[in-house]
């Protein structure tokens, strides 16, 4: 159950940092092949990883173990209530930063597809 989310989540959050294995498994201390494992589901992070992981994204371990995260999810990005009126400028910028995350969230679905 959880465990396709946290495989899927925890290679989500390396491609999101533009990270390769090694250097993401470096800024949390964890070596290179145990990484791998953990992204292709073959084994499953100490707590003290998801410790690490959670507090560097700013996220629930609950939401890393349990929920397919979204890039607005690991952006910590809240879109304003639709009752806000913001300048058009500020509005306008928003609008396209939400287009730039709807298009790496359909890469990320693309490329896990294809692998």
């Amino acid at each position: 159950m959880g465990k396709n989310h946290l495989s899927q989540n925890i290679k989500k959050l390396r491609l999101f940092k533009h990270m390769s294995q090694q250097e993401f498994s470096s800024l949390f201390d964890v070596k290179r092949g145990t990484l791998g494992s953990y992204e292709e589901g073959r084994a499953e992070p100490k707590l003290e990883f998801l410790i690490k992981l959670a507090e560097y994204f700013k996220l629930k371990i609950d939401d890393i173990v349990r929920s397919d995260l979204t890039v607005n999810k690991i952006a910590n990005f809240n879109p304003p209530k639709e009752n806000t009126t913001l300048p058009q400028e500020i509005s306008t910028e928003l609008e396209k930063i939400h287009s730039r995350i709807g298009a790496l969230e359909l890469l990320i679905k693309r490329t896990r597809n294809n692998e």
